[in-house]
């Protein structure tokens, strides 16, 4: 049988057929089919800064919608905040759980304390094992 292992990013791999980072990877289903399939690694979708920031201002305007309309009510909802990544991370984590091939996160930020903060995030024990 022909040797096909490969290194990626210091990962042996058995094989070069990594599964890039799409929805594909939303559904654990497929994720384990294609490791099944052969594939040898799997990079999750991309943490995204902008997005995180889109969904945090969303919400405080949600929330805010309904506040004043009656003399008596200052406030409407308790005082919440955005969950930030860690939805991301949890999802991350069950991916990398149901898998036994590598899974690789992916970030995307554009503000130099916001990549270090969400890299530091990522590379978290229960992640990088």
């Amino acid at each position: 049988m022909i040797n096909l292992k490969t290194n990626y990013l210091g990962i042996e791999l058995k094989n070069p057929i990594i599964i890039g980072a799409s929805n594909l990877v939303n559904d654990i289903t497929n994720m384990k089919a294609a490791e099944d399939a052969g594939a040898a690694a799997i990079v999750y979708k991309s943490l995204f800064e902008e997005q995180i920031q889109l969904e945090n201002i969303e919400m405080g305007n949600q929330l805010d919608d309904y506040n004043e309309r009656h003399a008596e009510m200052i406030r409407l909802f308790p005082e919440m905040n955005h969950a930030g990544p860690q939805e991301h991370l949890f999802k991350l984590r069950k991916a990398k759980e149901a898998v036994r091939i590598p899974v690789i996160a992916s970030l995307n930020a554009i503000n130099d304390e916001t990549w270090l903060e969400y890299a530091n995030l990522l590379k978290i024990p229960e992640l990088t094992q």
